[in-house]
């Protein structure tokens, strides 16, 4: 039993088909119109493999003689093409390879034709051009990196003027930024209209502008004449007008400084310290004051006429006492404000708080 070393299959499928070409079988209708049990039921080896020992002899110059015979493309499978091998397959189509005994060395790897023990000859090749341009270097270098950053923040400006990008990309556009200061501005108008504290008028009492202490220690006035000295306290009496305040008025501090109308001689000085006034409302305040002063004897003219003021009335063939000329000035320090307001006010005829014995 041969078999065809190209297919594999047995040559004993020559006994199948006629050794002739395909001409000269014609299909038979009966055949087409009615498969074969086998070709219905799928080919495989047993149904299609002829176990019967073959009698039949191929010469394959008999096939060959003829010139006119062509190309048999069926020559492959029903043996009637050249006879490559004589090799009888087995009934189970599986032929195992012995296996070698000694394992055979690896070749040496290399290139073809030379030996991996010998240096492979290479072939020089010159060295490659400059692969970066001009431009490219330059960008790649410190300062092409900074004039790169330069250009993109320049990009970016020109972009956010032209009202195309944001601070924060959709946020903070120039439109969002000119809307967002605008209420910005209008809040805080309206928080400062509230909130900010304003400059309270003050207003001295002209009837009676002095007045007695409130201190509980109070030593009393003390007159001199050699030398011509003088000390009291008192209090100014003034009312602060905060109606153009909304929040209660805080006072860090407010100090007067008051001096004869006449010479101008600082008699009297008085601080209020930290004081609060309710908003809306026309509050009477008490100043303390303290009068201080000293001349050479009692011809002085400031103190002669802080003295006529306090004398007793007794001594006086009418009975009036004359009056002290005064200049008022006041500075505040109102919390809220960076600013130190100041005013001013002048009397001519203040009367003296206290009266002397007659015998002063």
């Amino acid at each position: 039993m041969n078999t065809d070393r190209r297919s594999g299959y047995s040559q004993n499928y020559a006994q199948d088909y006629s050794t002739t070409g395909p001409s000269a079988h014609a299909p038979n209708e009966s055949a087409v119109r009615r498969p074969s049990r086998e070709l219905l039921t799928g080919g495989n080896r047993d149904s299609q493999y002829n176990t019967s020992p073959r009698n039949q002899t191929f010469n394959a110059a008999e096939n060959n003689d003829d010139p006119e015979s062509g190309w048999n493309v069926y020559s492959d499978f029903n043996n009637a093409g050249p006879r490559y091998s004589s090799i009888k397959a087995t009934t189970d189509g599986y032929q195992a390879l012995p296996s070698p005994s000694v394992k055979l060395a690896a070749p040496p790897i290399g290139p073809p034709g030379t030996d991996a023990h010998n240096p492979v000859e290479l072939v020089t090749v010159p060295a490659l051009g400059a692969e970066w341009k001009a431009e490219e270097l330059q960008a790649m270098s410190k300062k092409g990196k900074k004039e790169e950053k330069s250009y993109a923040r320049g990009e970016k400006w020109k972009a956010w003027r032209r009202d195309q990008i944001g601070i924060c990309g959709s946020w903070g556009t120039r439109k969002g930024i000119v809307w967002g200061l605008f209420i910005f501005i209008c809040i805080l108008g309206l928080v400062l209209v509230f909130t900010l504290p304003r400059t309270p008028g003050v207003y001295v009492d002209r009837s009676t502008p002095l007045v007695n202490t409130t201190l509980a220690d109070d030593p009393g006035p003390k007159f001199g004449r050699f030398p011509a000295t003088f000390t009291f306290n008192a209090s100014l009496s003034m009312r602060i007008d905060t109606g153009g305040n909304f929040l209660p008025l805080k006072f860090n501090n407010l100090h007067a400084q008051i001096a004869n109308l006449d010479t101008s001689q600082v008699i009297a000085t008085g601080d209020l310290g930290p004081y609060t006034v309710p908003a809306k409302a026309y509050a009477e305040v008490l100043l303390p004051l303290s009068f201080n002063y000293t001349a050479a004897n009692d011809t002085d003219t400031t103190w002669a006429a802080v003295y006529n003021a306090c004398r007793n009335k007794n001594q006086f063939q009418d009975g009036i006492r004359p009056g002290i000329g005064l200049s008022i000035a006041l500075y505040m320090d109102i919390a809220g404000l960076v600013t130190k307001p100041a005013t001013s006010a002048t009397i001519s005829e203040a009367p003296c708080p206290f009266e002397l014995p007659s015998t002063a």
